[in-house]
């Protein structure tokens, strides 16, 4: 484990007996982003401390982690208000999610659920071994997206903030995902001017496994371009790239290595549905109650209406049961996220 606060952050778990809403928050529950791929975010826990972190992981006050049988009765509702027949859940938490304590029971909940034809998982793939990557396959996991940014495990351990990386390990851990019925998706971030042969390494690793066999849809590779937010944690000396030259730079590897390298959502069967969403609008006023507080000293989670959460962000200290009046700041149809403030 990394040295971050993960070791001292209390650890609310929230279920029948802290029953807050799943729609709505960022860092927990489920997001949906208008299509037919579900983001679902069971923990805030992380085995790592990346210094390109954009969601901070590691650094917060306070941890969550959601009861599985509490988060299946809403993954149904979701899936439910879908009306599609070809839903994909991916569990992608702010975390590590091999670190969620009931993945098993989340798994094989998920796999009972009929409309729901692809299970994939986000993970650094640090904690997998030859047992966990069997079970996955027998629960019905399709599909492994595996983050790696460099072949040096130096570069490896440097970037997310631990001491040493097993690089071997996670490469025999390629080899066994490639050698199971699931998908393997790798995803590196390119730190303009910083990984940039860490980059040119793994397509290069890439070109070996297709020579052997293992292509597309099997092996993918998913390049990542570096992007900074307020919250997050910062790469030193790493620029970003306009989107338009980073795929430009992709589409001319492309030419050279005949991989596939620019990716888009026709490449996952990804397509707009039904889009779970609240009925408001920026700058909007409503009263909300708060239930408890969030990740940080100035995160309260207020309730809004029945099914949605909202994250309000508060320098006057707030209590639980607490009714305010909020103005929301953030309502976005595009990932279901609602934020607000107080107001008068």
């Amino acid at each position: 484990m990394c040295p971050n606060r993960t070791k001292t952050a209390p650890l609310i778990t929230i279920g029948s007996n802290i029953p807050i809403p799943l729609f709505g928050l960022d860092f927990l529950g489920i997001l949906d982003r208008g299509t037919n791929v579900l983001e679902v975010k069971p923990i805030t826990i992380c085995n790592l401390y990346c210094k390109y972190c954009f969601v901070s992981a590691g650094d917060y006050q306070r941890n969550f982690v959601a009861d599985s049988d509490y988060l299946l009765r809403w993954i149904q509702k979701a899936v439910d208000f879908k009306q599609d027949d070809s839903i994909e859940i991916h569990l992608a938490p702010y975390g590590e999610i091999f670190l969620y304590p009931e993945i098993e029971q989340l798994i094989k909940g998920i796999k009972t659920l009929q409309k729901v034809k692809t299970i994939s998982l986000q993970t650094n793939g640090l904690l997998l071994n030859h047992d966990l990557i069997q079970k996955l396959e027998r629960w019905g996991v399709d599909r492994l997206n595996i983050s790696l940014n460099s072949m040096d495990p130096n570069s490896c351990a440097n970037y997310c903030g631990v001491k040493s990386y097993n690089l071997p390990r996670l490469l025999q851990t390629f080899e066994e995902v490639l050698q199971s019925n699931m998908e393997l998706l790798i995803a590196p971030v390119w730190f303009k001017g910083v990984n940039d042969k860490g980059i040119q390494d793994i397509v290069e690793y890439l070109l070996r496994k297709h020579q052997q066999g293992y292509t597309w849809p099997k092996l993918r590779l998913g390049i990542q371009n570096y992007l900074t937010y307020k919250t997050g944690r910062k790469i030193h000396r790493a620029k970003m790239r306009e989107f338009s030259y980073f795929y430009q730079i992709l589409q001319g590897w492309e030419k050279k290595t005949g991989l596939k390298l620019k990716l888009g959502p026709d490449d996952f069967g990804i397509h707009k549905t039904n889009a779970i969403m609240p009925n408001v609008l920026r700058e909007q006023k409503a009263k909300v109650k708060i239930l408890l507080q969030g990740r940080w000293k100035n995160e309260y989670v207020a309730q809004f209406g029945e099914n949605w959460a909202v994250k309000v962000l508060s320098r006057i200290n707030l209590q639980p049961n607490q009714e305010i009046k909020i103005k929301f700041i953030k309502s976005l149809l595009h990932g279901n996220l609602l934020t607000a403030i107080p107001s008068e």
